[in-house]
């Protein structure tokens, strides 16, 4: 799933991918900088399906991975905000489509929420 990430005021920020998602939020690849604490409006799309999807988001926790390079991807933990139940249970129905299976890396529909500080 491909996300397209916006400010409140509909600013483009950047791209990305979301690489879980659960009742409470999702877990966003980017290469973008986004503050914790800031608001987002996420626009998700899928590959075979035409639907695009807003849903609002707060950013509540950041992480960076790097390659052998050193170069980092960010991650981003986004917490839905004003999302009704409806929208999510639709973003979840299609990740799981889209993936062909699980959601997450475990299997499980917990919330992405790392245990680990930052």
């Amino acid at each position: 799933m491909t996300v397209a990430v916006e400010d409140e005021t509909g600013l483009h920020l950047c791209y990305g991918v979301i690489a879980n998602v659960s009742e409470s939020g999702a877990c966003v690849w980017t290469d973008g900088v986004l503050a914790t604490s800031s608001r987002l409006i996420l626009r998700v799309s899928f590959a075979r399906l035409s639907e695009v999807h807003e849903i609002g988001g707060l950013v509540v926790w950041e992480g960076i991975e790097n390659d052998a390079r050193g170069s980092g991807m960010r991650r981003f933990g986004i917490e839905w905000c004003d999302a009704s139940p409806a929208c999510v249970a639709r973003l979840r129905e299609l990740a799981l489509q889209a993936a062909d299976g699980p959601v997450t890396p475990t299997g499980s529909h917990s919330p992405v929420r790392p245990t680990l500080s930052h």
